[in-house]
């Protein structure tokens, strides 16, 4: 059990009792974030649209068959690759499938941003500046072939070059061009 109640204060096995105050003061301003709430509400948009769901759940069923079959050693030929373009155009051409891969990238990013501030800050001992986690996210980006634009889900942005992987976070492109 990661959180329970114990005499009435919170326990918490992986977080200080100093810092959970400030944990619950993060998480309530990223809620209230006006870039949070709008990117929630994108999505919710997404979901109630049961055309745009369907077309977003076969690109996404479908890639992934292409991804298991190269995965597999099997060559995909290139009607399997015009078709998953086709579908993936369709998508990106979509208002409320562009929509939601929009929103969903941008939540990505805030919590990615978050993540680097922790990360640095738990690095160096102390708080990294703006400047300081601005120049290390660029250098990741950098180095992931697309630009860290994709974030394993082509929404757009994606050049197509990013040669099957992206680093950040683990993800590889999905975006068919290397798939």
């Amino acid at each position: 059990m990661i959180c329970g109640r114990v005499g009435g204060d919170m326990a918490n096995t992986a977080l200080p009792k100093d810092l959970v105050g400030h944990a619950i003061a993060l998480a309530g301003a990223l809620a209230r974030s006006q870039k949070v709430v709008s990117a929630k509400a994108r999505i919710g948009l997404f979901y109630q649209d049961g055309a745009a769901t369907e077309l977003f759940r076969k690109v996404s069923e479908y890639g992934q068959k292409l991804h298991e079959k190269r995965d597999a050693g099997m060559q995909l030929s290139e009607g399997e690759i015009n078709e998953f373009d086709e579908l993936r155009k369709a998508v990106v051409d979509n208002p409320m499938c562009k929509g939601f891969l929009e929103a969903r990238e941008q939540l990505d990013a805030i919590v990615a941003t978050i993540n680097q501030y922790l990360y640095m800050a738990i690095e160096k001992g102390t708080a990294p500046t703006d400047e300081e986690v601005a120049a290390a996210m660029q250098t990741q980006y950098s180095a992931c072939g697309c630009g860290g634009s994709c974030h394993g889900e082509c929404s757009g942005e994606c050049t197509g070059e990013c040669h099957g992987e992206c680093h950040q976070d683990g993800h590889e492109c999905s975006c068919g061009k290397h798939a």
